[in-house]
């Protein structure tokens, strides 16, 4: 669900643009401040929790996982993120 929160939509795009563009220092940099803006912005967790995956960060991976699981209310997204958080867990 988009967030109603104008900051957290602003920084999410720009994060959402830096991931396509395999920037995912930049990315987690503009989705952390999205979910910071916007705690309840379930796909600005979504794509921080990608980006630190990509650059390596198991352990900052896991616990976003985590804070997007408090907030998914979709069963099936829920396995999905249940099935990250034990593989972010392995590479931590």
């Amino acid at each position: 669900m988009p967030s109603s929160n104008l900051t957290a939509r602003i920084s999410f795009e720009q994060g959402r643009t830096a991931y396509a563009n395999n920037q995912f220092n930049d990315a987690a940099d503009h989705l952390r401040a999205a979910v910071e803006a916007d705690p309840r912005f379930v796909e600005a967790h979504r794509y921080l929790a990608e980006s630190y995956e990509k650059l390596g960060y198991g352990h900052r991976a896991k616990k976003a996982w985590e804070a997007l699981l408090r907030i998914t209310t979709d069963p099936a997204e829920q396995a999905d993120i249940q099935a990250r958080i034990s593989q972010a867990g392995q590479r931590v």
